[in-house]
């Protein structure tokens, strides 16, 4: 099935779905362009118009869940940290398959980049960069090894672990995107 009138966004999208989607009956290392252009619906030349490689659709798949997030933070009018910390741990759990797949082909690396992006660190006035590279460092590190103990914790856990051992405040949560 071929689309039609359709925004970069939604192809995109498409793909993304389409490689994650393959993620689940096959291994990342063995899905081709080809496997992921016929299960999106769209041609090469759409999928290399958008993305450079695999590691690049993850990217993308990885920052729509944190636009959602932000969305999610935007729509609640939240402005107390532990409410931020457990919108992200929702949003990330309501992935959870998802991630988990990502994550156990060795990718979870991305999420870091995505992070960096989405909190603005190259905008971070350099007398708070190594408090956000901290902080972020932080939920990158608490997400990766929720990852890898399948995420058995709930979000108010994790939200709570976060509190626990985490900054008091968040120098992060005026620099979303």
């Amino acid at each position: 099935m071929r689309r039609k009138n359709t925004t970069s966004e939604m192809m995109m999208d498409y793909i993304a779905q389409a490689l994650v989607l393959l993620m689940r009956s096959k291994p990342y290392a063995g899905i081709s362009i080809g496997e992921i252009t016929a299960k999106a619906g769209v041609n090469r030349a759409t999928y290399y118009r958008h993305f450079t490689t695999k590691e690049s659709v993850i990217h993308f798949y990885l920052d729509a869940i944190m636009r959602e997030y932000q969305n999610k933070y935007a729509v609640q009018g939240i402005t107390a940290h532990d409410e931020y910390l457990k919108v992200m741990f929702e949003t990330f759990y309501e992935k959870k398959e998802d991630l988990l797949l990502i994550h156990e082909a060795g990718l979870s690396f991305i999420l870091l980049d995505v992070l960096m992006k989405q909190f603005r660190f190259s905008q971070i006035p350099e007398t708070e960069q190594f408090r956000a590279s901290y902080h972020i460092g932080g939920i990158y590190n608490n997400l990766c090894l929720w990852f890898e103990h399948k995420m058995k914790e709930s979000p108010e856990q994790m939200k709570n672990l976060a509190l626990l051992y985490g900054p008091k405040e968040s120098l992060l949560l005026d620099m979303l995107e």
